[in-house]
């Protein structure tokens, strides 16, 4: 009978309290609450069409991945005067601009969160390594995704 006494009386409490604290909290503060980061990075990567791991084998492929913002990713294997693409893609609400800097050649491109594109253009490296950053006034309701490739 203790146990069953105790099983009865931790029992009902325990349910009832969390049953009361799940339906007064879960909703109100899952709405007002962003998306994870990890959840926009992946739906930035789709919108890219990036698989996990990456498809090393693909034809040209150099890198890709999801940037923290502000963030930067650094590839130091690149050799001077690559002709490259750069593809980038961002999910959220807000903009980030991406910056590829290689020696003095940079480039800036700033994309819309909200619009499931991808914004892409031709870079060419002045220097042995390629820097890709990003940045975002919003940066805890934005996530990231960038693929390079060999033109």
């Amino acid at each position: 009978m203790a146990s069953a006494c105790t099983d009865s009386s931790a029992a009902p409490k325990a349910p009832q309290s969390g049953k009361a604290a799940g339906s007064t909290a879960a909703p109100t503060a899952q709405p007002s609450s962003p998306p994870g980061p990890e959840r926009l990075d992946q739906e930035a990567r789709d919108v890219l069409h990036l698989t996990d791991p990456p498809s090393l084998d693909e034809e040209g492929f150099v890198s890709s991945g999801s940037l923290a913002v502000p963030g930067q990713n650094l590839d130091e294997t690149i050799e001077s005067g690559t002709a490259l693409r750069v593809e980038v893609a961002c999910a959220g609400e807000g903009t980030v601009t991406f910056t590829v800097v290689s020696g003095t050649a940079k480039t800036a491109q700033r994309v819309d969160c909200t619009q499931p594109m991808t914004s892409g253009f031709d870079f060419t490296t002045a220097g042995p390594s390629l820097a890709i950053q990003a940045d975002s006034p919003q940066e805890d309701k934005v996530g990231t995704a960038y693929k390079v490739s060999h033109i």
